[in-house]
């Protein structure tokens, strides 16, 4: 079972450093641009996933149902922010390098499956409730802003800027 899970950048590598700790113990993954990038167009769709609108609506109204839904999941999620850069811990074996990230949903609980396909051959496995899911697009996005890689900004970023700046038509 899934103890903790935490993101940090990495300067001197140019990664984000992802720190699993289970029961069966810890793994560090390495996350490059490249697969960032790919990672947080499939964590925009999950969050819309999450959010069930209705196809009736369209695509803004779909993407503002999305980003409402993400910010009062993200709000239920206990995450942590560190005051001080965080003191690396020592790993049973050097991070691996994760090459592709396949996520997804359980059809039998609901809950969201993220599994990590590293260079070495590997997988991993991370299941989330919903809650969790939220917090960690959120965490993400805080680790891409602070790499200063130039991503593309998930739909979320996106409504956020239009909300803050939108101004009354009288």
């Amino acid at each position: 079972m899934l103890k903790n899970l935490s993101l940090r950048f990495d300067a001197l590598e140019d990664r984000i450093l992802l720190r699993l700790v289970s029961d069966e113990g810890e793994q560090q993954l390495q996350l490059t641009r490249r697969v960032c990038a790919r990672w947080g167009h499939d964590l925009q769709q999950l969050v819309a996933t999450s959010a069930q609108a209705p196809a009736r609506l369209d695509a803004v109204a779909q993407t503002n149902l999305a980003a409402a839904h993400h910010q009062a999941m993200a709000a239920q999620a206990t995450t942590y922010r560190e005051t001080a850069p965080e003191t690396p811990l020592p790993a049973l074996s050097p991070p691996q390098l994760v090459t592709g990230i396949a996520c997804g949903r359980r059809h039998s609980d609901g809950r969201w499956l993220l599994r990590f396909s590293t260079q070495q051959g590997r997988d991993w496995t991370v299941v989330l409730t919903s809650e969790t899911l939220h917090g960690l697009v959120d965490v993400f996005r805080a680790q891409v802003n602070i790499a200063q890689w130039a991503l593309p900004p998930m739909a979320l970023e996106a409504v956020a800027t239009v909300q803050a700046g939108a101004s009354p038509l009288h």
